[in-house]
């Protein structure tokens, strides 16, 4: 058998396989048949070379009995079979087929076997060896079946190239469904993932610090860790460094501004010093003036007085300025003499003796 028979031979089980595990699936079977069914599948899964012909027709045969009868029968029920080849297995069945009445289900799985060549050749020997054909007709029934061959070779190459179209479609459409799934299901996980930051974010303007949990990153990571416990714990202990990492940020903080305050005050109260020391000097200094002022005025205020008094004495007494011990007077003789006398002396009022 050339490797592209062979290969013909292992698809055409593989389908044949497929339809016994559907059928028993959707029927109901019973138990021992069924275990039966699994030793015999072993047994031809095993098969090699040559064999793959008979092992296909025993397929087909033991999947007519279980479709038609619903259970198995002989040779399958004969577990000591599973030793022998497959091809003395199917010559034994021809042979048994022969010697019994011929019915419908016997001629279709003998018509099953011929389609592939090796069960008809032993089954035409066989029927030659007791019924012996002429010639002309031998090659006549020869020449049909190859024909019937070639036919059937022609349709299942036609079949496999329709399968492996139909394949090659599901394929492709199967992974354009789950590319639009896969993409959707991303939208959704992005979707998630931000509700659950803005939602961890929202947690974080209100937490209240080491007097309660965050759980910032399991908050942010929830949609991944619906189902993993483990990644769960191995976030939980993430969020008690990142919780403690992050109180001992604020206190630092916090300290830095307290001693930034601390040194804007310092020095605000040091300027504060230094500008009223020096309001106090320049308050010292202005009232040294003050007084030294008011001593000024205090002096000409009295020395006004005088010569007031001394000019009423003059006017009074009508004597000389000399008469008057007074050095005040004196000063103020020196002064009349050198200076001509004010106007307003010209028109101030005359008062009697008693004026002081």
């Amino acid at each position: 058998m050339s490797h592209l028979d062979e290969c013909a031979q292992d698809r055409h089980f593989a389908s044949q396989l497929r339809n016994l595990r559907l059928y028993c699936k959707e029927h109901p079977v019973r138990q021992e048949d069924f275990d039966i069914i699994q030793l015999w599948i072993k047994r031809f899964q095993e098969v090699k070379g040559l064999e793959k012909f008979a092992r296909n027709c025993m397929m087909m045969l033991m999947y007519e009995q279980v479709r038609e009868t619903g259970s198995l029968g002989n040779p399958f029920t004969e577990l000591d079979y599973l030793n022998h080849s497959m091809d003395d297995l199917l010559s034994g069945y021809d042979a048994t087929v022969l010697d019994e009445p011929p019915v419908v289900k016997n001629v279709n799985t003998e018509s099953n076997a011929s389609s592939y060549g090796g069960g008809s050749s032993r089954f035409s020997q066989e029927t030659a060896a007791q019924e012996p054909l002429p010639l002309h007709e031998f090659e006549r029934i020869k020449q049909a079946n190859q024909d019937l061959l070639k036919e059937i070779d022609s349709m299942h190459i036609c079949a496999l190239k329709t399968e492996k179209y139909y394949r090659g479609r599901n394929q492709i459409i199967a992974k354009e469904v789950e590319e639009k799934s896969v993409t959707s299901r991303s939208e959704l996980l992005k979707e998630n993932i931000y509700k659950s930051c803005r939602t961890a974010i929202d947690l974080l303007k209100t937490w209240p610090g080491d007097k309660g949990r965050l759980n910032f990153f399991a908050t942010c990571l929830e949609p991944f860790l619906r189902n993993d416990l483990v990644s769960r714990l191995m976030i939980s202990e993430l969020d008690l460094s990142f919780e403690d990492n992050l109180n001992s940020l604020v206190f630092q903080a916090c300290s830095r501004r307290d001693d930034n305050v601390r040194m804007l005050y310092d020095h605000i109260l040091r300027n504060d010093k230094v500008g009223l020391k020096e309001k106090e000097a320049k308050l010292r200094q202005l009232q040294e003036s003050i007084n030294v002022e008011r001593q000024r005025l205090r002096e000409l205020s009295e020395d006004l007085i005088m010569r007031h008094q001394a000019i009423v004495t003059l006017a009074v007494t009508g004597l000389p300025l000399q008469d008057l011990g007074s050095p005040g007077i004196s000063k103020l003789h020196a002064n009349v003499e050198n200076l001509e006398a004010p106007k307003i002396w010209k028109s101030y009022p005359m008062h009697s003796a008693s004026c002081p």
